[in-house]
């Protein structure tokens, strides 16, 4: 019998459901990764009417939501999960309202539902994972 490979131990750390917490693992890498670009180098059309201040604010949520969900997620430490989830959803939420706030004050040809859309869809993940998380503080273990 050969020994299992780094990989196959790796997987086989991780509890049921496996696949889909690996989607979320991605997700929290994504929202990492936006606020980090964020957070370095804002967008101007939304740094200049919202102010830098306000653009590195939401960033960092994104980081700090993104890093402590990739932290948590694997290992089933849902209380932290949550808290994760809701540092991104705030953020994504000042996005989002950004958006919505620059279409309505901005001139007409300056359409921004588009985008505030897609920022709202992306915040359902952070929804899904609330509730499959909402009942126990940390995952409870199947026995084998």
């Amino acid at each position: 019998m050969t020994r299992p490979t780094f990989f196959r131990r790796v997987w086989d750390a991780i509890s049921e459901p496996r696949r889909l917490k690996v989607a979320f693992f991605l997700a929290y890498l994504i929202a990492l990764a936006v606020g980090v670009v964020t957070f370095i180098q804002p967008p101007g059309s939304i740094e200049d009417p919202l102010g830098e201040l306000t653009t590195r604010f939401w960033a960092m949520l994104y980081v700090l939501g993104g890093a402590g969900g990739a932290l948590t997620v694997l290992q089933g430490w849902w209380l932290w999960e949550r808290l994760a989830v809701w540092l991104s959803m705030t953020g994504g939420s000042i996005y989002a309202l950004t958006a919505i706030y620059l279409h309505v004050t901005g001139p007409p040809t300056a359409q921004r539902l588009t985008k505030a859309g897609v920022i709202i869809l992306s915040l359902f993940v952070y929804v899904i994972r609330l509730l499959l998380t909402r009942e126990w503080d940390y995952e409870p273990r199947r026995r084998e």
